[in-house]
């Protein structure tokens, strides 16, 4: 177990093997706006730690649940997106908890790795959208991304290779709610409501291939609890998109 920073270069120098182990995905979701308001580097703009959660505790709350009730017990997970918390459920029996993210200090701070013997790895997954070289093929049960799926610019290619490195049958859970750094966000994102973001990330696993349908869990999506949330007082609206391999 260690924390790896990898660069843009040092990715690329993996090429010439990457070609035959990378999973590609087999379409591309189109009309989909992938330009953002800020178009700085990501190691910029996160550069400094942000050891906060990026949602309320009710969202959190229903999203550890989610994971009690699909992570398998012993299962081996990856926590795409992350930072200093994985929001697994503190009962539940893991052997590893690997995490990747944007910001070292950050992941080197998460528990669930550290208690668990983890690795963490800093990889802008904009700049290459794979994991060969880190992560080996069907080494995971469970692969998580937890409000971050909105600043992927090509969230189809990210999903290929969870693809490959989920155990066949294994789980992608992908959260979000409408509270993000819109700056950072594709205007494609910005655009959609609750409803259509959920649509548009089954599309890209759709697109991305190998996974079973997808299917949309919490109340993040109804037009009530938006409103309640628009307005202030029913917090921070839960969606997950949960997909499985093929087996």
């Amino acid at each position: 177990a260690g924390c790896l920073l990898l660069t843009h270069s040092v990715t690329n120098a993996l090429s010439l093997d990457a070609a035959s182990i990378r999973r590609q995905p087999i379409g591309r979701v189109a009309k989909l706006d992938r330009s953002k308001l800020d178009r700085k580097s990501d190691l910029q703009f996160y550069a400094r730690p942000n050891l906060v959660t990026h949602a309320d505790k009710t969202f959190l709350s229903k999203l550890t649940q989610l994971y009690d009730e699909i992570i398998p017990k012993d299962g081996v997970v990856l926590d795409i997106m992350s930072s200093h918390v994985s929001h697994l459920p503190p009962n539940k029996i893991v052997s590893r908890v690997d995490v990747h993210g944007m910001n070292l200090e950050e992941l080197e701070s998460n528990k669930a790795r550290i208690e668990t013997g983890g690795s963490c790895f800093v990889l802008n997954l904009n700049d290459n959208p794979s994991f060969v070289g880190i992560c080996e093929t069907a080494e995971y049960d469970a692969v998580t991304c937890c409000v971050g799926v909105q600043y992927l610019e090509e969230a189809e290619a990210v999903f290929a290779e969870v693809g490959r490195i989920l155990k066949p049958g294994g789980t992608c859970i992908v959260s979000f709610t409408n509270r993000f750094f819109y700056q950072k966000a594709l205007v494609g994102w910005i655009e959609r409501g609750m409803v259509e973001r959920g649509r548009l990330v089954a599309d890209y696993f759709r697109a991305a291939g190998g996974f079973e349908p997808a299917v949309v869990e919490g109340d993040g999506t109804s037009a009530f609890t938006q409103l309640l949330s628009i307005g202030g007082i029913g917090g921070d609206p839960f969606v997950a998109v949960v997909v499985r391999r093929e087996a």
